[in-house]
């Protein structure tokens, strides 16, 4: 079950955000291009440089300012990211939403944390005579955490791929859409993670986020958030979206048991 985290202390206070992460070394990307503003990414990294924690920062002009143009902006990673397995950030505004309309069809933004490159996700097209057949070809839910499956019919999206939903989200019951993450597949691999968050939430400077269990086994090397979160950093202001609690994941091993509460 989804868990709101409501305040940071709260989060602290119940052991799901380990007390050191404030004191790791954190690494940033470039900054890009936003609306007004600008984005960019960085990785949060312990003693022996290994990203914990990989995320997104909005300049609140970036936020503010995008009206009713859908933006397409690819945010490069730090280096810290990479070696974690991740390749590049896609970062999406969808300000009429997109389908299932009924779910998801407020302002948004689509923040893909990518394990594939550009080029091979540039690559997801219709034209390709094997879209279809690539789109069918679903990894086993082995490879994608507990409770999470895929569309119901073959569903691809061009330049993204398939998109995988936790079905004991609180959104598929009736819950307003706020926030929401997302795994993403195509030909047989996971590709992406993704959280994908209303304008509403950001403008409201809650906090807000849940855990995320660990597949069982994984076909390449990527560290996987055992939890996300949205946030405000004020003193900067800036809006946090990211990935967390990561955890290191090699061919071969086995997923760790839940935690405990």
């Amino acid at each position: 079950m989804m868990i709101r985290y409501h305040t940071l202390g709260a989060a602290l206070l119940a052991g799901l955000i380990p007390l050191a992460a404030a004191a790791q070394t954190v690494e940033f990307g470039p900054r890009t291009p936003l609306g007004a503003g600008t984005v960019r990414s960085f990785a949060e990294t312990d003693a022996a440089g290994l990203a914990t924690r990989i995320g997104v920062e909005m300049t609140e002009t970036a936020v503010t300012s995008l009206r009713h143009d859908m933006v397409f902006v690819t945010v490069p990673l730090p280096e810290a990211a990479l070696r974690a397995g991740y390749d590049h950030v896609s970062l999406d505004w969808m300000p009429h939403g997109h389908a299932p309309g009924d779910l998801f069809g407020v302002p948004h933004f689509d923040v893909h944390f990518y394990m594939t490159t550009e080029a091979e996700r540039l690559a997801i097209d219709p034209a390709d005579p094997r879209y279809m057949e690539k789109a069918a070809n679903r990894p086993s839910i082995d490879f994608m955490p507990p409770n999470f499956m895929p569309p119901p019919e073959v569903d691809p999206v061009p330049a993204m791929g398939e998109h995988w939903l936790d079905v004991t989200d609180p959104v598929l019951a009736g819950q307003p859409f706020e926030a929401v993450l997302i795994y993403g597949a195509w030909d047989g691999e996971v590709t992406f993670v993704e959280p994908m968050v209303t304008r509403d939430l950001l403008l409201s400077r809650r906090e807000f986020g849940g855990e995320l269990g660990q597949p069982k086994r994984v076909a390449r090397a990527v560290s996987l958030p055992a939890a996300w979160s949205v946030s405000f950093k004020a003193e900067t202001g800036v809006h946090v979206v990211s990935i967390d609690e990561l955890t290191a994941r090699v061919p071969g091993d086995e997923a760790r048991p839940p935690r405990a509460h």
